[in-house]
């Protein structure tokens, strides 16, 4: 009688997470995490319901600040961003079913890991490691495990902020869409460098750079996009609060235009955290924290340059996080410092937010990552 009560509870339950799948938007949550029983979250955003669920969370996973899905969306892989004397780790974990099972961990031989990308293969994952400056190469088994780091390439230089950056603090890493080369953002150098990827090989980096990009001094780069044609990046400026458009071709990156994300009166301590662009490619959007606390929306013009469109608050403490859904009528907003999610509807013609009743509270989140 037991063993029948569990299965029908089982069955239950699998019906139940088909119900909520069915008409939501998923997406994976990352945390900073403070007990074992937080982590990882599968979540379900139901406009027409106007809330959001957790449908399973993968707990025991510290400070998972950055998590992607492969693109058949059955394994997913996070960073955990630590910085002692063991650093930082990546780890692995299966999706079926609404359920995430972990598969393993492997140190990132490095210290504060805050970002992770798949290459355009899918046979290595590269994490930018803040803390020491520096990123990681890690190669991917046929069963979606990670295998230990097989290349760690260290960034050297400073900037002009001595708070800020008086060491590399390397803060992204993202492929090409086209010519599948790698582009590190470096907050605390001022760069963005670019390097050759070869899946091919063992170790895939050629670790002497194609292109080395100087950014305006202070500026902070921290996370960027490339348009859909690979012709145009887009770099938010963290410590500046700026954007900055720069053109790409031939492995050179030319800069174009840089934007402020503030109003000219505003007076305060700023935090310039996630840049966006919409699914169709026609507006970009940027988040910045500090005392400002606010989306800022752009529209592409045909230049690839931006024109400001709109400055909402973020309805919360430190937007570190955002991302809108795949059929962009909606944004939602990660506000690490009041522990909340806020929905905005979107306008597909103008761009423009509307804040919604939508509230989740939950933990630090941190990172939304939708999924199709």
């Amino acid at each position: 009688m037991a063993c029948g009560t569990a299965s029908n509870d089982n069955k239950t339950a699998n019906k139940q997470n088909e119900e909520a799948t069915s008409s939501a938007h998923l997406f994976l949550l990352g945390t900073y995490t403070k007990s074992p029983e937080q982590g990882i979250h599968l979540m379900a955003f139901h406009p027409d319901e106007g809330n959001i669920q957790t449908i399973s969370t993968a707990v025991a996973v510290e400070n998972p600040s950055f998590v992607i899905a492969n693109e058949a969306q059955n394994l997913v892989y996070s960073v955990e961003e630590n910085g002692g004397e063991e650093g930082g780790k990546i780890t692995a974990f299966s999706l079926t079913n609404g359920k995430l099972e972990k598969l393993n961990s492997v140190k990132a031989a490095a210290k504060s890991p805050c970002y992770i990308t798949l290459d355009p293969s899918e046979s290595f994952a590269v994490t930018a490691n803040y803390s020491s400056g520096d990123f990681s190469v890690i190669p991917i088994a046929e069963n979606g495990q990670v295998k230990p780091v097989t290349q760690v390439v260290a960034h050297q230089g400073s900037s002009v902020i001595t708070n800020r950056q008086k060491e590399p603090h390397v803060h992204a890493a993202i492929f090409h869409p086209n010519d599948g080369n790698l582009f590190i953002a470096d907050l605390g150098t001022d760069e963005v460098v670019v390097y050759e990827f070869d899946s091919s090989l063992e170790k895939p980096v050629k670790t002497e750079p194609i292109f080395r990009l100087k950014v305006a001094p202070g500026a902070g780069p921290r996370h960027m996009v490339f348009n859909s044609t690979g012709d145009k990046l887009y770099l938010i400026h963290e410590i500046s609060a700026e954007i900055g458009v720069y053109s790409y071709e031939q492995g050179e990156l030319k800069h174009q235009a840089t934007h402020p994300l503030t109003e000219e009166e505003f007076e305060g301590k700023v935090g310039a955290a996630e840049v966006r662009l919409s699914p169709d490619g026609k507006f970009l959007y940027a988040s910045n924290r500090g005392e400002a606390n606010e989306i800022i929306v752009f529209k592409i013009e045909g230049d690839g340059d931006l024109t400001h469109v709109q400055t909402v608050s973020s309805m919360g403490k430190a937007p570190r996080n955002f991302n809108i859904t795949n059929d962009g009528k909606y944004l939602l907003t990660g506000n690490q410092d009041s522990n909340t999610i806020i929905t905005f509807e979107r306008d597909l013609e103008s761009g423009e937010l509307k804040p919604t009743d939508t509230k989740f509270e939950i933990h630090k989140p941190v990172y939304i990552n939708f999924l199709p």
